[in-house]
């Protein structure tokens, strides 16, 4: 019995291997969309593969994406676009080694109205220091007439690290080696930090109460006593002879009581 060629006996095993492990390496996720894992391109350096991300921190990166298209800015992904590819990324970036990377295409109806076809993206992607690298070759390209004539899929090209592409590209935070190629971050900003509590201020210490001598209450000197002025006797007498007059009037004291008072003080002025 002649023995098997170790390069048959390898063909043999290597299917039965990725088989057994599951080793996938296409996804045809949605119609004209597929996404496979090849060899990198030869003299890349290493990519930063298996890696594990959470396929809703793909999609929310991948919408944000944007070129420019007719002289106008344009996300690159429809929303359910880069919802529907987040899943299949995720999981052929877990699958990946460091020297695979990703082509893509993926067909979408990006524009309302029966005017505007499906047009598909074509891209290379690869993770390297826990980011996204997405090289676009093209952004809108429509294939349907040849795809409608000839009845076959077009040869697609899916960007280069080494031959610079005609799209233009941008995403917030994204770094850009060119106009075709951003390379996206998949981990969140970081939390701005904390802001320290302010230092409670000290208790107030208790300051026992100095007691204050009430004022003493100090007498103010009595006046000097002011001597009063000497009576003038002739205006008293006169006085008097005025109200002994106006009660006599009044009736308030007899003709008899009058005539003898009048008279007394009319001695005093006379010996006055």
């Amino acid at each position: 019995m002649r023995p098997i060629p170790s390069a048959l006996l390898a063909l043999a095993v290597i299917p039965g291997l990725l088989a057994a492990t599951g080793a996938r390496r296409k996804w045809d996720y949605a119609p004209y969309c597929a996404l496979r894992i090849v060899p990198a391109e030869k003299g890349a350096p290493a990519n930063g593969q298996p890696l594990r991300i959470d396929p809703a921190v793909l999609a929310q990166v991948l919408g944000g994406v944007q070129c420019l298209d007719d002289r106008k800015r344009a996300p690159l992904f429809a929303p359910a676009e880069a919802a529907a590819l987040a899943t299949p990324l995720a999981e052929a970036l877990a699958l990946a080694g460091p020297g695979e990377d990703l082509e893509l295409h993926s067909t979408w109806k990006r524009a309302a109205g029966w005017l505007h076809g499906s047009t598909a993206v074509t891209a290379r992607l690869f993770a390297r220091d826990g980011r996204l690298n997405l090289i676009v070759h093209d952004a809108r390209l429509d294939y349907h007439l040849e795809l409608n004539l000839e009845n076959r899929m077009p040869q697609f090209v899916y960007g280069s690290r080494t031959r610079a592409g005609a799209e233009k590209l941008d995403a917030p935070g994204a770094e850009s080696p060119r106009t075709d190629w951003l390379i996206l971050a998949l981990a969140a900003p970081p939390p701005a930090p904390a802001v320290a509590p302010a230092a409670p201020s000290p208790a107030p210490v208790a300051v026992a109460p100095v007691a204050v001598a009430a004022p003493v209450a100090v007498a103010a000197p009595a006046p000097a006593p002011v001597a009063p002025a000497p009576a003038n006797p002739a205006r008293s007498r006169e006085d008097r002879l005025r109200e002994l007059k106006r009660l006599r009037e009044q009736d308030l004291i007899t003709e008899g009581e009058y005539t003898r008072q009048k008279q007394e003080i009319l001695k005093e002025l006379a010996g006055g």
